[in-house]
């Protein structure tokens, strides 16, 4: 590895200790808010016929309410990968997952983009599922990214479109208003069927499959 290479890579990846501990204090936090959320999810027909690896896609306001419901209801002998951004945010978000034995990629539209994309495709092909906030790092929020049908493209996996309605939760005053459970709030997990990318579409045809997806991803989710 080059001087330029490692120079490059340092300035790329943001995050330190600063950010190790923020986020390990967050994913224990967010580990004990989780048990005493009660989560509801009526598994569909399509989720036991899924086979192989899969991208799960949720808002990025919805990480911590999607993370518990998900690694709770929807136990897989798949490991799962969560793409993160290489901003210092993404750096918590990154050791909050560990704490959850989930590994992650670090890499955005705006950064280390082309890197993530190889590397998700390599771990996709390893037989791991993936999870990607196509609205994130930084917004416009609920806007899905292209990105993420280009990795159903190239892989052949299926994007499994997932949200959450909570019975009770705080918002916070941020770009995506990110969404936390109130504690023993009710959790109502809805996954769509699996929608897959052809290797061969047109410009046209991948818009119309984007804003459909985008679509799904916003619909609420009633609550009985």
């Amino acid at each position: 590895m080059t001087v330029s290479s490692v120079i490059e890579k340092k300035t790329a990846v943001k995050g330190g200790k600063k950010e190790k501990i923020i986020g390990t204090l967050a994913g224990w936090l967010i580990q004990l808010l989780g048990f005493t959320l009660r989560v509801k999810f009526a598994i569909p027909t399509h989720f036991d016929q899924l086979n192989g690896p899969v991208i799960l896609v949720f808002w990025h306001a919805q990480i911590v309410p999607a993370t518990v419901a998900w690694l709770r209801k929807c136990p897989r002998s798949a490991p799962l990968c969560a793409l993160t951004s290489a901003s210092k945010d993404g750096a918590i978000i990154e050791h909050a997952m560990t704490t959850f034995d989930v590994r992650t990629v670090r890499g955005s539209s705006s950064r280390r983009g082309t890197a993530a994309l190889i590397e998700l495709k390599r771990i996709i092909a390893a037989g791991m599922d993936v999870c990607i906030t196509p609205d994130g790092p930084r917004g416009p929020a609920q806007v899905l990214q292209p990105g993420l049908l280009k990795l159903s493209q190239l892989t052949g996996a299926p994007i499994l479109p997932l949200r959450i309605q909570c019975s009770r939760s705080w918002r916070l005053n941020t770009w995506d208003r990110f969404e936390i459970p109130r504690p023993f709030a009710t959790l109502h997990l809805c996954i769509d069927e699996p929608v897959t990318v052809p290797r061969k579409m047109s410009d046209a045809a991948m818009e119309d499959l984007r804003l459909d997806i985008e679509k799904r991803l916003s619909e609420v989710t009633p609550i009985p």
